[in-house]
């Protein structure tokens, strides 16, 4: 009965049709003492072909795959091939920092550079494709120093992850996704999960990932045909270790049972896993809203909510997809939930689900439209009158739309390079600063623009606003300063 009144209940806080994107566009699944409470799908795998999602649909856990690597790690710790305070350079001597440690990889404390590493690279070879076995001949390339003293600090890095699958394969002698397999998957009975590696020409079982193309589009498109993400979506979809790991939310829950009933890891080495990261604690929670603080342990985040008490758990991230995955450690519940749209409502679902489970009433999820893609579509299409009518009729209705400074500041740059359309920055920066008069990026934006439009008085007199609201703004002084001196 009660797992009828939670579906129910979360039917009704989704309520979407196959065509609302702005709600979930994926699969959600809730355990209560890890039997199925609810599990639902909306939407479609492909949006253009119109392949509709359904609850055996594989995603890419992005960088909920990190706890994989983290618990091949820890098998391997528990068996005695590796001791956590040993040296990576002791197991690959061409890794050029000689006090980053397994477990500094493992708490993101290494102090190493993540995805920037290859911003120069792909700039040269714009067909490069990241794959993990390239990552330390990088490292040794680039000479970059370490942001900070290994250990000293947290930053989070997906490199690190990367370096850890490497030495999954080094020490276990056998390819990574073949050790998740065999000492993961299949001792969770986890039949439908597998590595995924675009270089080696698999075909690629999965949702197809989608994202608005542009502010001026106001349709969902497949990532691979966004052009100007191929650094984001193409050239870094490669590396394992850090994301990569193709699953269902059926098959995720089977990972949960199996993990935390300690079929994978002893209770102790669990325990080690999930303990913090000093440096690690922010106020902020990964994708879950409301009250509360998260820590990173071992590959794992870690939540602690007023109300709801402790849980682990990962958010994942690639262009075009949301995941989630929580295990509340102190009611045994699970909340897996994976949308290929990376929808805004996502945060708002996956909280709303664990309110559900815990007897606590939805609470009603915003679903806005975004003012600056409605004015930035009809700017292009039409012109900067009919736009400009758009917002002033629909701006005051606040229930129904939203306006961002940060979006229509983003759409301005959008125009400006990468499509080309000068003019129509031109109109959207000058909008920001009408509409946002106290903030110093308006006019600091407006201020580029201006000058790269040839408009060099004004370019100044922006910028000199904008440094009057916002003395600390360095990189406006130091653009104000060089359009001076030509």
């Amino acid at each position: 009965m009660k797992s009828i009144l939670i579906t129910a209940l979360l039917c009704s806080c989704l309520s979407l049709s196959a065509q609302d994107f702005q709600m979930l566009n994926g699969n959600i699944l809730m355990a209560q003492n890890g039997k199925v409470a609810s599990r639902l799908s909306y939407g479609y795998a492909d949006i253009p072909s119109h392949t509709p999602n359904t609850i055996e649909t594989p995603f890419n856990l992005a960088s909920i795959s990190k706890i994989f690597t983290a618990t091949a790690i820890l098998q391997l710790m528990e068996k005695g091939k590796l001791k956590l305070d040993d040296s990576f350079q002791q197991y690959f001597p061409d890794f050029p920092y000689p006090n980053v440690t397994i477990k500094h990889l493992l708490t993101h404390t290494s102090g190493l550079p993540d995805l920037e590493l290859f911003e120069s690279l792909i700039k040269q070879y714009p067909d490069t494709i990241i794959s993990s076995h390239i990552v330390i001949d990088q490292l040794k390339t680039a000479k970059w120093p370490l942001a900070f003293k290994p250990g000293d600090q947290f930053r989070y890095c997906n490199n690190g992850f990367v370096l850890l699958s490497l030495l999954v394969e080094q020490i276990s002698d056998e390819p990574f996704e073949k050790y998740l397999q065999d000492h993961i998957f299949n001792r969770a009975h986890m039949y439908e999960t597998f590595v995924y590696d675009p270089t080696k020409n698999e075909l690629p079982t999965q949702v197809t990932k989608h994202a608005y193309a542009s502010f001026a589009i106001d349709t969902l498109s497949r990532t691979s045909d966004v052009a100007r993400y191929r650094y984001t979506d193409y050239n870094n979809d490669a590396a394992t270790g850090a994301s990569n790991i193709i699953t269902t939310v059926n098959d995720m829950l089977l990972f949960d049972r199996a993990f935390f009933g300690y079929k994978l890891l002893k209770p102790a080495t669990v325990a080690l896993a999930l303990t913090p990261v000093k440096g690690s604690t922010n106020k902020v929670m990964d994708t879950m809203q409301g009250e509360g603080e998260s820590a990173h342990g071992m590959g794992w985040e870690l939540f602690d909510q007023p109300g709801y008490g402790k849980g682990a758990g990962h958010g994942g991230f690639k262009f075009g997809l949301a995941t989630f995955y929580y295990h509340n450690l102190d009611k045994n519940q699970t909340i897996i939930a994976f949308d290929n749209t990376a929808a805004p409502s996502f945060g708002a679902i996956v909280t709303n689900a664990l309110r559900i489970l815990n007897n606590k009433a939805p609470k009603p999820i915003d679903n806005k439209k975004s003012l600056a893609r409605i004015y930035v579509t009809t700017l292009v299409k039409e012109g900067a009158d009919a736009a400009a009518t758009q917002l002033s009729l629909l701006k005051t209705d606040t229930v129904h739309y939203y306006l961002s400074e940060w979006e229509m500041n983003r759409a301005g740059y959008e125009q400006l390079y990468d499509y080309y359309r000068i003019d129509a920055a031109l109109e959207i920066f000058k909008l920001n600063c009408l509409l946002f008069p106290l903030s110093s990026n308006t006019y600091d934006s407006y201020g580029e623009a201006l000058n790269k439009a040839g408009k060099k008085k004004e370019a100044i007199a922006l910028y000199e606003r904008s440094i009057l609201i916002n003395p600390n703004n360095k990189d406006g002084i130091k653009a104000l300063n060089q359009i001076k001196a030509r």
